[in-house]
């Protein structure tokens, strides 16, 4: 008996915790001024501007005519990369459904870790990876899953970037981002941090932008 209750506490508990999360993000998108910001111009959603803060400084979107966005759902970047180059062409990947289309727009709902990029016909100017895992909770747990993510991008990107094309991805703060840095350095011209205005600030979320690939270079 005394088992069965133990187990229904925690139970309750763990329902109780739950319940206190949602609480928690409801109260924290109803203040938040650019989900507020979103929905007054027509955004999917709030991260579409942590895209625009970097194009508005870096001007990359613009110059590039082969767009690979990984991580592309619901379509908040996608609807800024329309914004800023209506021009360009866009294949998108996510296990999950867009809420957009566009002529521009190809989108495939699968995983691009199993995606033999070598049928692509051309290789992309930019890669854009607000690819993430499911987060666990534990910080260095997350880190490294997300990590494993990337390094798995780096892996191909000698079959997908063009020479002198850009990786601007999303990471959470963490032991491997010096890794990461050094293997990026050896590939790019440039590689710096950006922590967009619009991520919020207690997140350990950063983005990291390689420009100028050197391709066939170690």
């Amino acid at each position: 008996m005394s088992y069965i209750l133990k187990l229904l506490k925690n139970n309750f508990l763990l329902a109780l915790l739950s319940f206190m999360k949602s609480k928690n993000w409801v109260n924290r998108q109803k203040n938040d001024q650019f989900v507020k910001k979103a929905k007054q111009l027509g955004y999917i959603n709030r991260a579409a501007f942590k895209l625009e803060e970097i194009e508005q400084k870096y001007k990359i979107i613009e110059n590039s005519k082969e767009i690979l966005e990984l991580g592309s759902s619901p379509g908040g970047w996608t609807q800024v990369i329309l914004n800023y180059n209506p021009k360009t062409n866009i294949t998108c990947f996510d296990l999950l459904d867009m809420k957009m289309n566009n002529k521009r727009i190809t989108f495939y709902r699968e995983d691009f870790l199993k995606y033999n990029f070598i049928n692509f016909k051309t290789k992309f100017d930019l890669i854009l990876s607000d690819v993430a895992p499911n987060t666990t909770g534990h910080q260095s747990t997350d880190h490294l899953r997300i990590s494993q993510l990337i390094y798995e991008v780096i892996d191909r990107l000698e079959i997908i970037l063009n020479n002198q094309g850009s990786f601007i991805f999303k990471i959470w703060k963490g032991e491997e981002e010096k890794q990461i840095i050094k293997i990026l350095k050896k590939k790019f011209d440039k590689v710096e941090y950006f922590k967009p205005k619009s991520s919020r600030q207690e997140s350990s979320e950063i983005f990291i932008l390689s420009r100028g690939f050197r391709l066939n270079e170690e």
